[in-house]
Parts: C-alpha cells; structure tokens; sequence
C-alpha cells in the first residue's frame, strides 16, 4: 500500500512540473485573434479593417520575440519585440496601442496574470502602408 501512495504521489509531482512547465514555455509562442475598426498600424504596416491573427514566437535563448499579423494565409505584417516584465501583473489579456501621428500604433501585448509582456520594436513613419481602419 505505501508503494502505491508513493508511486501516485511521485505520479502527481511529475504532472504538476510538467503542467507548470507546459505554461511557462506555451506563453513563448503564441497567438490573438486582432479586429480592427479604425486607423491602425500593426508592426509598422497600416491594414484595413478586418479581423487578424496577431503571432508571436520568442527566439530561443533569447529576449526576441517574432511577430507576425496574418489575414488568412496572407502574411500582411511581420516585425520584432522584446520579452519583458513589468513591475506589476496584468489584470487583463490586453494589446496596448500608442498614438501617433493620429494613428493608433500597437505597443505591447499583456497576459492575464502575469507580469510578462511583449513590447513591439517601434517603426519609422516611413514603413509600408496599405490603408486602413481599424
């Protein structure tokens, strides 16, 4: 009997690491889906209204975080940002916008619960544009 509750202790132990591990690295990679109603720059690009998928990918051993907005199979922005920590976790799964230059810009992607975030590389104003709204 002591076996067997050693064995299903040890067994949970194991689930547990693998399941904290599985959060820690799921959040590396990851997804959100973008509706855009109004003017906006995604990774430096203006695209018009729609709905969007936003990926991110952190480089391994690295801060940097691959990003790319796709309409379909359509690639219509790529870009870079950087994994960061903030001082205090987000209460919210949010993407923050900046404005500028009358264009909301995105600027950081936020996990609930968390005080990871990704910030997105600023863009010259030079970048490609393809109207839009958002």
């Amino acid at each position: 009997m002591r076996t067997l509750t050693r064995t299903s202790a040890l067994a949970a132990t194991c689930l547990l690491a693998l399941g904290a591990f599985a959060a820690t690295t799921g959040r590396n990679d990851g997804r959100r889906a973008v509706n855009l109603s109004e003017p906006t720059k995604l990774l430096g690009t203006s695209v018009p209204a729609g709905t969007y998928d936003l990926r991110w990918t952190r480089e391994p051993g690295s801060e940097t975080v691959k990003l790319e907005v796709t309409h379909g199979k359509k690639v219509v922005a790529m870009g870079k940002g950087a994994w960061t920590s903030s001082d205090v976790p987000s209460p919210h799964e949010a993407l923050v916008y900046r404005t500028a230059s009358g264009a909301a810009e995105l600027a950081e992607i936020r996990f609930r619960g968390s005080a990871d975030r990704i910030v997105v590389a600023a863009h010259d104003e030079g970048t490609t544009t393809a109207g839009g709204s958002r």
